[in-house]
């Protein structure tokens, strides 16, 4: 074994609970690999932001080590790790992993001890860095046994695992019985090897679909309604609109604005948007690649990204709302989270199935084209590579961003629910030192 590979040991300590227990599991693995017969450097550290990953990695490469093994110890979102603490959330959003620079070792392997990063994680950093990775499907949780679940408590000393489980978050009260029996086995990380994806992970081949669909956006009623509440009274302003996707709602603003601008990385919808707005000169359209927006500094009075915010890199393109909009301009975001539907939410849940299944009675046209673009299986093949964010991570992130400026919830449904947030004048939200761009 070169004297050189490294195994890298990071874990978290103030985001979120467990914070204290998590150190404990990082020196029970490194303890383990010790007694597995590696004899080499065993770096083992709390990192607390994105920064402090990079300086790790960085002073790798000065050094001219490379990494054998990369073990992640805590809490993440669906789209990875998570830093910082609830109240400030921080997360390497993909297109900052896809900048970053990890000197691994040939043959070297990347660990997520953490909930869920089998989902999405775990394969998206295997193809970005060409090693394997390996996650849980499942939450994790706190165990003294690493092959079941065994009670651990709040307790912080060792041996402690975080294990992939079954319980009640995922399975229901039965499989928090089992679990708490000790009847639960942990679950086996699941291992990715650097693979391209497989199918079009873009809406490019749902962009006709998609537009026959929202051919009129004030279909969405909760969100068409919102909108038209927050955009300004003012009609003589400039609009960017972020996951234009077909062109639909600059299309419906039109009287209401003075220009507007669509942005989106699928060439396919961006075809769609020009071809549904040809002729209507003060609608433009445009392909982006990555958190980067061509236009010039102070272009826009409002930005809108409606159902495309979960998909987007978020502090990277947040620092470029900030550069391209206006003093006074704000941020109006909508979109879908999920979260299942909670005990006291049942009346106002009730009351939005109710809502929603009267719309669909009388708009079958727009039932029937929708029943048809999320059956396909090319919808389905995105969702796969672009999955849908939980509520606290949005909420937390947009409200840590913009203090004091309200998450508001327009529609709950059974397991996911519509939301908006308005982010007030963006000259105001929190300045972030950005890793990247």
């Amino acid at each position: 074994m070169p004297e050189n590979n490294v195994i890298v040991i990071v874990y978290t300590t103030l985001y979120r609970k467990g914070g204290h227990q998590f150190p404990v599991v990082a020196e029970t693995l490194a303890r383990e690999k010790k007694e597995n017969g590696f004899d080499g450097e065993i770096i083992l550290q709390a990192v607390e932001s994105k920064r402090e990953v990079l300086h790790i990695f960085d002073d790798l490469k000065a050094a001219g080590k490379s990494v054998r093994e990369f073990h992640f110890v805590g809490h993440s979102g669906m789209y990875g790790p998570m830093f910082g603490t609830v109240k400030f959330p921080e997360q390497f959003s993909p297109f900052e992993w896809e900048q970053m620079e990890i000197p691994f070792a040939p043959d070297a392997a990347a660990y997520f001890h953490c909930c869920r990063s089998a989902r999405w994680f775990a394969p998206f950093f295997a193809r970005t860095f060409n090693v394997t990775a390996n996650g849980f499907f499942w939450y994790t949780t706190f165990s003294r046994a690493k092959n079941k679940y065994k009670y651990a408590g709040d307790k912080a000393d060792g041996p402690l695992y975080t294990i992939g489980c079954k319980g009640r978050k995922s399975h229901g009260l039965g499989a928090s019985v089992a679990k708490f029996a000790g009847m639960m086995p942990a679950e086996e990380m699941k291992s990715f090897r650097p693979e391209p994806p497989s199918g079009d992970t873009s809406y490019n081949h749902v962009a006709e679909l998609y537009d026959a669909a929202f051919q009129d956006i004030r279909v969405r009623r909760d969100e068409w309604k919102w909108l038209g509440e927050h955009l300004p009274a003012n009609r003589d302003i400039d609009v960017l609109d972020i996951g234009c996707g077909n062109g639909a709602l600059l299309n419906a603003l039109q009287d209401r604005i003075k220009t507007g601008a669509g942005v989106d990385e699928s060439a396919g919808m961006i075809a769609q948007a020009k071809k549904r707005n040809a002729g209507i000169d003060k609608l433009s359209f445009s392909v982006i690649d990555g958190p980067r927006l061509p236009f010039a500094d102070a272009s826009f009075d409002v930005v809108i990204s409606m159902m495309s915010f979960r998909y987007l890199d978020w502090d990277p393109l947040l620092a470029e709302v900030k550069r391209v909009t206006r003093p006074g301009g704000k941020f109006l975001i909508l979109d879908m989270v999920t979260v299942p539907v909670g005990f006291k939410e049942y009346p106002r849940f009730l009351s939005d199935k109710f809502r929603m299944m009267f719309g669909q009675k009388t708009n079958k046209e727009f039932n029937a084209n929708l029943s048809r673009l999320v059956s396909h299986p090319d919808w389905k093949k995105m969702l796969e590579y672009n999955p849908i964010r939980s509520e606290h991570e949005m909420k937390w992130y947009l409200e840590s961003r913009f203090p004091g400026r309200p998450f508001e919830i327009l529609n709950i449904g059974w397991n996911a629910r519509l939301v908006a947030f308005d982010s007030g004048p963006v000259e105001k939200g929190v300045e972030v030192k950005l890793s990247y761009p």
